[in-house]
């Protein structure tokens, strides 16, 4: 969640330290002392006394820091809410493979009966063969409407099209998506 982050400050050309783990000891460390709200990466540290959590917020802040004229968030009301509403709709794709993917954090081990039992192979059945073709097909229908190439039909991209972007082109490589078979069925998304 940490990529469209890095993308949006690169395009806007804002310095940033682009810190990474050493390993799960150090993210614990962090986030058993409280340093990571929610206890969540990615996180944006503004100064001594704050620090940003969550992809969308963060994508935010990047956004008014860069000025209107980067155009990762619009100043049009109406525009910045058909991004908001993008950026939301990536949110709702992703549920359904955060909560088979982290059952234990969302309370669905014993429902799903863990990574390998049945409850869990009937979600990734669903995901593969009716969610995500649904979200995938909305992504795609977005595009094919754009008279700009960019989601949200905005001159320039906007935080929707690297937190969207990002997100699709990982789900090539999920295994519960079954990227592979499913992208090649949206061409717009995929070259996106």
């Amino acid at each position: 969640k940490g990529e469209p982050l890095r993308l949006a400050m690169h395009y806007a050309k804002l310095s940033f330290e682009d810190f990474r783990f050493s390993g799960r000891e150090e993210f614990m460390s962090m986030k058993e002392s409280g340093e990571l709200k929610f206890g969540q990466v990615p996180a944006l540290i503004v100064d001594e006394t704050t620090t940003l959590v969550q992809t969308a917020a963060i994508a935010r802040y990047i956004a008014k820091l860069s000025g209107p004229d980067c155009g990762l968030y619009p100043e049009d009301p109406l525009t910045a809410a058909k991004v908001d509403a993008i950026v939301d709709q990536v949110s709702d794709m992703m549920c359904c493979i955060l909560c088979a993917k982290y059952q234990d954090r969302f309370g669905f081990e014993e429902a799903l009966g863990g990574m390998h039992g049945e409850g869990t192979k009937k979600v990734e059945h669903a995901i593969q063969t009716s969610v995500m073709p649904r979200h995938l097909g909305l992504f795609e229908s977005l595009l094919e409407a754009s008279s700009t190439g960019w989601l949200a039909d905005t001159e320039k991209p906007s935080i929707a099209d690297f937190i969207a972007g990002c997100q699709l082109s990982d789900l090539a490589s999920n295994p519960m998506v079954k990227g592979p078979e499913l992208l090649p069925r949206f061409p717009k998304v995929v070259a996106h």
